[in-house]
Order: structure tokens, then C-alpha cells, then sequence
């Protein structure tokens, strides 16, 4: 009986460790995947720019403290450098792309990448600061955090699914409650994109992002979920900053 149960740990034991070396030689290809960016991609890329019409700058100091606000860039900031920063119209809107690349402290270094892809579309007039996600464990700590330099506080609209499915962090209660009253809010109930497309509006624009490179692959994805988006703000509530 002893040799038995012996013989199951044992075997137990390499089960795991093959499990473990198993995930970890995922988690590195996917990462790689992610993080990395072919020279095809790169032509592709630059491929889409040239047949929409639009504008590419490799890089471009000073045009990301326009997006700060949030993740993934800093609340505030001044000379933020973007890649890859693309502007151009979609869908009858101003839009624009980038990426913003930042280093960080983890396991592989202080010399770590990490790699943040933005998508932008430009709103008519300013708005209050306001940001739609999924929820996470630590929003109303970070929340608070960045109340700091204007960030707002974790809300809820008293709608039960809603505010299970998503979590809202707003500076302006009456300007939020009065966007999300109507069909915007019954949009992103609905739709399945809106679990996995955090959504940030401040100023004069609305913008999501992902982790990861910038490929050609996710713009029309991207942009076209935003315009979406706009496509349901009420026409009652108005603009302001």
C-alpha cells in the first residue's frame, strides 16, 4: 500500500513539474508574441497608414501629455515621447494610435519593456474625466491615489449588473450618472467587446488600449469599437470640462 501512494506522489510530482515547465514555455511565447514586432508587421503596418491617408511618426516627443490621465501613460506629465504615433480620420472622426513604451522593475530586470498600445478618437468639445473598465481588486485604493491629481472616485449607478460587470471612476457624479442613464449604458451591457476594451474619456478625447505592440491588425478593431461607443452618447448631456 506504501509503494502504492510513493509510486502516485512521484508520479504526481513529475505530472506538475511537466505542467509547470509546460505554462511557463507558454507564458514566454505568448509574451514574446506580444511584445515583439516582425518587420513584415512593422510594413504592414506602415502599409495601412499610406492607404487610409493618414500620418506616421516613428517618434514623437511631446505628444503623449495630450493622453495623460490614467494608464497606461502617468496621471500628468510633460515630454512624453510616443512610437509609432499615427493620426488620421476613421469613420467620419479624428483618430490617432501610438504606442507607449515604459521600463519597469519585475522579474527579468530594471531594464524590463513594457509595451502599451493606445487607441484614440477625438470628441467635439472637453469632458470630465471618466473611466469605464472591468473591475479589479485594487481599483478604490488606486482611485484614491490618483484623486491626487484629479482622478476622480469609484462610483456606482445603483443598476445591480451594471456596476457588478463594470467599474466606474469619475470626478463629475452628475455628469457620469448622466451619460450612462441611457443607451450607452445598455450598449456596453450588451456588448461582448466591452468586458475586454477599457475605456478612458477625458478632455476632448475617448481612448482605450491593450498591452502589447501595435499592429495593423487591431486598429480598425479598436477604432471602430470607440466610434461605437460614441455612436451611443446621449445627445441630451452636454459637453464640458
Amino acid at each position: 500500500m506504501n509503494e502504492t501512494w510513493e509510486t502516485v506522489l512521484i508520479a504526481g510530482l513529475f505530472l506538475f513539474i511537466a505542467a509547470f515547465f509546460g505554462l511557463f514555455v507558454w507564458v514566454s511565447r505568448y509574451v514574446n508574441k506580444r511584445d515583439n514586432r516582425s518587420p513584415q508587421q512593422l510594413e504592414e503596418l506602415l502599409q495601412l497608414v499610406e492607404s487610409r491617408g493618414w500620418s506616421h511618426t516613428a517618434w514623437a516627443p511631446g505628444q503623449g501629455d495630450r493622453y495623460c490621465g490614467g494608464d497606461p501613460l502617468p496621471m500628468k506629465g510633460v515630454n512624453i515621447p510616443l512610437r509609432d504615433y499615427i493620426v488620421g480620420d476613421f469613420r467620419g472622426r479624428t483618430i490617432s494610435c501610438f504606442e507607449r513604451n515604459s521600463r519597469e522593475m519585475n522579474a527579468d530586470g530594471p531594464d524590463s519593456v513594457r509595451y502599451s498600445t493606445v487607441f484614440a478618437v477625438t470628441l467635439p468639445t472637453s469632458v470630465p474625466r471618466m473611466v469605464i473598465k472591468k473591475p479589479q481588486a485594487l481599483d478604490k485604493i488606486n482611485a484614491r491615489a490618483d484623486a491626487v491629481f484629479g482622478g476622480g472616485k469609484v462610483m456606482e449607478l445603483g443598476d445591480a449588473a451594471f456596476d457588478e460587470a463594470f467599474r466606474v471612476i469619475a470626478n463629475d457624479e452628475e455628469f457620469t450618472r448622466g451619460v450612462l442613464s441611457g443607451s450607452l449604458a445598455q450598449f456596453l451591457m450588451s456588448d461582448a467587446r466591452a468586458g475586454d476594451e477599457p475605456l478612458r474619456f477625458q478632455g476632448d478625447v475617448l481612448l482605450t488600449w491593450r498591452r502589447g505592440r501595435l499592429r495593423a491588425e487591431h486598429i480598425d478593431q479598436k477604432l471602430n469599437y470607440l466610434c461605437d461607443v460614441l455612436d451611443h452618447w446621449p445627445a441630451q448631456v452636454q459637453h464640458r470640462a
